[in-house]
């Protein structure tokens, strides 16, 4: 379904003061190895990948390459407690897009990542992998009245309430971890003078995946994988999330169910990130 984001509050994109990792239901401070395959938990699609990025997110793809979102821009890689430099010269803003590819000088020993040649459909199952803070082990709960210009939001009991919404708040301790949903549809995305097709999910809960996942304030430059038969792809590079919800508390920094997460579709510029990737 193609249902342009315009209707919604965009409440953030992913960068600076305050880091964030993907929340997901199930184990809120939890996934922070890769997935096994087992127990209902899909195959690793590339986990060791993603790192830190200028206190947001990056993703290493291969030759010394990471992809991030623009407004992350270039910075030392740090994967797994190492850190490694950017060399200081090849930086390079994809399509004006809000991607950013960049080299460093010397290279960390992880496999190569593939990325989409084609968009992902509606409907495909993904796993979503950021770097930053963790959530709450707990669900908080607001009570919410909306007959107010700006909506007054309260976790204690509020006479008037029109509703009772519920998610996840955060606190400082910071950690690569995965999540999954699905692609709820397309929308453009657009940055400085460009527009790039992007995709966006929706954190349920009536509906959710067995690790549903939303991306919240630093998760910018995660990785969005889908499958491709039994290979997984990097599909999407995560930049923004949004809102329907008026005032919702702590902006970008809460996931709260209803908010969506949205990524630069990767497969329209492919061919340009892989002809770096040779030098």
């Amino acid at each position: 379904m193609i249902r342009p984001l315009s209707f919604l509050f965009i409440i953030g994109y992913l960068i600076t003061a305050k880091l964030f990792a993907v929340v997901n239901v199930a184990l809120p401070s939890g996934n922070t190895i890769a997935p096994t395959g087992l127990g209902g938990q899909p195959s690793d699609p590339g986990f060791a990948n993603v790192g830190q990025v200028n206190g947001s997110t990056g993703v290493y793809l291969s030759g010394g390459w990471v992809l991030t979102a623009d407004h992350v821009g270039a910075g030392a890689f740090v994967s797994n407690g190492q850190s490694y430099g950017y060399n200081g010269v090849d930086s390079y803003q994809i399509n004006g897009t809000d991607l950013r590819l960049f080299k460093l000088s010397t290279s960390p020993v992880l496999p190569s990542l593939s990325i989409a040649t084609s968009s992902p459909s509606v409907g495909s199952a993904v796993v979503m992998v950021g770097a930053g803070r963790t959530a709450q082990d707990s669900l908080t709960y607001w009570y919410v009245d909306v007959d107010t210009s700006t909506w007054t939001w309260s976790e204690n009991q509020l006479v008037g309430a029109d509703y009772i919404f519920s998610g996840f708040v955060t606190d400082s301790s910071k950690s690569v971890r995965w999540g999954t949903n699905t692609i709820n549809g397309f929308t453009p995305f657009n940055y400085a003078s460009a527009s790039a097709s992007a995709f966006y999910t929706d954190f349920s809960y009536t509906n959710r995946t067995t690790y549903e996942a939303q991306a919240v304030t630093h998760d910018s430059g995660g990785a969005i994988f889908t499958q491709n038969g039994t290979n997984w792809e990097l599909a999407g590079t995560i930049v923004a999330v949004a809102s329907p919800f008026n005032g919702q508390p702590g902006g970008s920094n809460n996931a709260i169910f209803g908010n969506y997460t949205i990524a630069i579709d990767l497969s329209a510029h492919a061919t340009d990130i892989n002809e770096y990737l040779l030098t």
